[in-house]
């Protein structure tokens, strides 16, 4: 028996890695606007720290994270050939597919620039679910939630960020974290995941227990 009737991820750092990306494009705001760049030196660090923690790090009002968000998601596009699938994670949307167990994304980057990159692959994804509200995942959720008229308990999200966690907790949804996106594990220590994935072979054994 499937336990899940849809698989929800996240798409930054999640499904894709376009950490270099957004590096760039920050770093190229940070120059502009003096706020505190992005470095080898100091990624690593960020990677532990909360949303508020990064932005008094790096000197970025919080206010102005909407205007942020916005001028990268634009410039985002651009860019979208220098973004790939993280490993493995093609091959097993591939095989959530091929077993008709359907998925989708919810994201606050934009649906153009997802299903723009979703097309340049090859992979099908009919249900994306966006908002360029960085905090507000769990009515992102409830939404999706209500238009698929689904359950709490019938769906899996699977994302790399605190704020992924926290928007389940928020929702009653079952939340899994992976360990290759954006946020470190300290990060998370005192909001821990109902799951914590390895590597996207780890889903497809919660996903599909009889098939795996």
């Amino acid at each position: 028996m499937i336990p899940y009737k849809y698989i929800v991820f996240d798409f930054d750092g999640t499904l894709v890695d376009s950490r270099a990306v957004f590096i760039r494009l920050y770093n190229e705001l940070a120059a502009k606007h003096g706020y505190t760049p992005m470095t080898p030196e100091n990624l690593e660090h960020l990677r532990t720290l909360s949303i508020p923690e990064r932005c008094k790090y790096l000197n970025v009002p919080m206010y102005r994270i909407p205007f942020l968000v916005a001028t990268v998601m634009r410039k985002y596009r651009h860019s979208l050939s220098e973004i790939s699938f993280n490993p493995g994670v093609k091959e097993m949307l591939q095989t959530l597919s091929g077993n008709n167990i359907p998925f989708a994304v919810l994201s606050s980057n934009s649906k153009a620039n997802i299903e723009q990159f979703f097309s340049l692959h090859g992979i099908e994804c009919p249900d994306i679910f966006c908002s360029r509200s960085i905090f507000g995942k769990h009515m992102l959720l409830n939404k999706f939630l209500r238009i698929k008229n689904l359950k709490p308990a019938e769906i899996l999200y699977v994302g790399d960020e605190l704020r992924d966690i926290i928007a389940c907790r928020k929702s009653g949804v079952e939340a899994a974290w992976v360990n290759w996106g954006y946020d470190h594990e300290k990060a998370i220590e005192n909001n821990k995941p109902d799951h914590v994935f390895h590597d996207p072979s780890d889903l497809l054994a919660i996903a599909m227990p009889a098939i795996v």
